[in-house]
């Protein structure tokens, strides 16, 4: 899978959200604020193809946290970000 390329990470007033552009820009009508944790994926993964396991890995490189507890972190974060249409197969 892959994030989108018409979706941009920026920071508001302290918020890390994305933003819609091009196309998309007139029929995503969302807001979404990214976590920390959602943040440092999104910068990580951003114009690679990725597993959801190369998104744990990078959670207990950063964090330090066991594996089991990465993957099912991951899992959730990147089952959001599909729901929300921030990703492509």
């Amino acid at each position: 899978m892959k994030i989108k390329n018409d979706f941009t990470l920026r920071t508001v007033m302290g918020q890390n959200i994305v933003l819609a552009e091009g196309n998309n820009s007139d029929s995503f009508g969302k807001i979404i604020t990214l976590n920390s944790s959602a943040t440092m994926l999104w910068e990580e993964l951003k114009g690679k193809t990725f597993e959801i396991e190369d998104a744990a890995k990078l959670l207990v490189e950063k964090y330090g946290i066991d594996h089991s507890q990465a993957l099912a972190d991951a899992t959730h974060i990147i089952d959001l970000m599909a729901a929300k249409g921030l990703l492509e197969q």
